[in-house]
């Protein structure tokens, strides 16, 4: 062999052993000063781990089944435990932190994290954001951040109790940015797209409802949640008896929720917001119980064009749509009934402008779907969310209802029993936060009103003769068949609900069309 060829080859095997050698050696040293680092990291947090991986020449650090525990710094008692399969930093960027101040990592993974964190609502974490903000000697850039098969679970110290749970968690966002700068603003660091995923999630929402989900993929294109409960904790009549004013007791369930076209962050990172160019709502169920035999809440209850604009956060769904709803509402008034039940089914929706920043101001909600069991009713109800006097237009249709269809509920609740049947019904409601008046035509044939005795089975025939002097049994001596009533200054009762409102101006507005003279004023 020739012996220039032969030096070569001895020298550059030679560089490639002090590499190899060297590389070993620092992987060594890097791995002894990781695992002091860790074993000392803080007096609040403890770290085991099965081994350290370090390989300076693809700059991965791999850490293989570690667990962390974090504790309070007043109280000692431990706030959050984690434990993972493996943590992998892989693709450390030398030149960027010897060069550039900077720390470059091309991926973060967590393996099959289990995180259980224990909220104490008494810390302040505005102080601690502030503590990482001094700590923060480079920038930080990371290609992406991975979760893997997570688990989590969070738990309430002052109620010992769980408030979430979410299995199956995988999550991904990419080009994370951190800096001095950035961990002073609400989300304290800046990324480009992210995919979240989870399974069986479990949320108290408060002492009464629960929230939870079958699955969900949150990510930069749409969310989508899938078989949505909220339900009330409580059996009815257990309800009842845990509370001192009356409350409705839930139970909703929703097939499918799609966002599309979204965003979130924080205005001058001040004030939430939350917009959406559409939302569809498939199959939502709504059951609402409520028992008015317990005490009557008297708080105020605002108009929802009120309630939208006092939002402690900006809101803008440009255009909600809801598929296949139905809605059942059982109110109890006495102790010896099951309640009466008014139901809404195969509702459709279409909402424009929901929320409180859209530049045209107006919402629009039109609904169509069937009442009790198959009369058609359209609605259509606008109202400025802007305007201060929230002025409003609600608009009903309402076709051919069988009187006996409406006993369901006038029985149990009200003691009477209707006859006949009303072909067809139009009103339209002007009415603001305080008063409002109705106009309305009806079409309908031998109607008959059946008050009933105090045990709610038989009718107490002179009171029901009384009332039916009174009303005319069908509306076919007016022109074109129809009766019409209306009613001014309906004064709204503030303690009670926006549909309450509804009720107040079509009961005041039914009495003067079928005891008046009908004619249109």
């Amino acid at each position: 062999m020739d012996r220039r060829l032969k030096k070569g080859l001895i020298t550059g095997l030679a560089v490639l052993s002090v590499l190899i050698i060297g590389s070993l050696v620092l992987n060594t040293v890097i791995e002894n000063k990781l695992k002091a680092r860790l074993a000392h990291i803080s007096k609040t947090i403890k770290i085991q781990y099965q081994d350290i991986n370090v390989n300076v020449l693809t700059g991965c650090v791999m850490i293989i089944q570690p667990k962390l525990w974090v504790y309070g710094k007043t109280t000692q008692e431990m706030i959050a435990q984690i434990e993972l399969n493996e943590l992998s930093i892989n693709d450390i960027s030398y030149w960027n932190y010897l060069f550039k101040n900077k720390i470059a990592i091309k991926n973060i993974s967590f393996d099959k994290p289990k995180a259980i964190y224990h909220h104490n609502k008494l810390v302040n974490l505005e102080s601690s954001q502030k503590s990482y903000t001094n700590a923060l000697d480079n920038d930080v850039e990371i290609g992406a951040i991975e979760i893997i098969n997570g688990d989590v679970g969070i738990f309430s110290v002052d109620k010992d109790s769980l408030m979430v749970k979410a299995k199956d968690v995988n999550f991904k966002i990419n080009a994370v940015g951190i800096n001095k700068s950035s961990l002073k603003q609400k989300i304290p660091f800046t990324f480009g797209s992210y995919k979240l995923t989870y399974n069986d999630m479990f949320y108290v929402m408060n002492d009464f409802e629960n929230l939870s989900m079958n699955a969900a993929d949150f990510n930069t294109d749409f969310y989508k949640i899938q078989n949505l409960a909220i339900k009330t904790k409580y059996s009815p009549v257990d309800l009842s008896n845990q509370i001192a004013v009356e409350r409705d007791h839930f139970n909703l369930t929703v097939d499918t929720i799609l966002v599309k076209s979204h965003g979130f962050g924080f205005k001058n990172d001040s004030t939430f917001y939350f917009k959406s160019s559409e939302v569809d709502l498939y199959q939502p169920n709504f059951k609402i119980y409520r028992d008015k035999l317990v005490e009557d809440d008297l708080s105020y209850k605002p108009l929802y064009s009120k309630a939208l604009r006092h939002l402690n956060f900006d809101l803008l769904l440009e255009h909600v749509d809801i598929h296949q709803a139905s809605i059942v509402y059982t109110e109890k008034v006495r102790e010896d009934t099951n309640g009466g039940r008014l139901e809404f089914s195969n509702l459709t929706a279409a909402i424009s402008n929901l929320g409180n920043t859209a530049e045209e101001s107006e919402t629009s909600i039109h609904i169509e779907g069937i009442f009790m069991e198959n009369t058609p009713i359209k609605v259509d109800w606008n109202f400025n969310v802007k305007d201060t006097n929230d002025e409003f237009v609600f608009k009903a249709d309402i076709g051919n209802l069988a009187a006996s269809h409406m006993n369901q509920f006038m029985e149990p609740n009200l003691n009477v029993k209707l006859n006949g049947e009303v072909e067809q019904t139009y009103f339209t409601i002007n009415g603001n936060d305080h008063t409002s008046r109705i106009d309305l035509e009806m079409k309908y044939d031998n109607f008959d009103i059946a008050i009933l005795r105090q045990d709610g089975k038989k009718k107490n025939k002179f009171l029901s003769a009384i009332a039916n002097l009174f009303v005319s049994s069908d509306s076919k001596d007016k022109v074109n068949d129809y009766r019409h009533g209306n009613a001014k200054d309906v004064e709204r009762d503030k303690t009670k609900s926006v549909f309450n409102y509804l009720w107040l101006n079509i009961k005041a507005t039914l009495l003067n069309a079928m005891t008046g003279d009908g004619e249109k004023s």
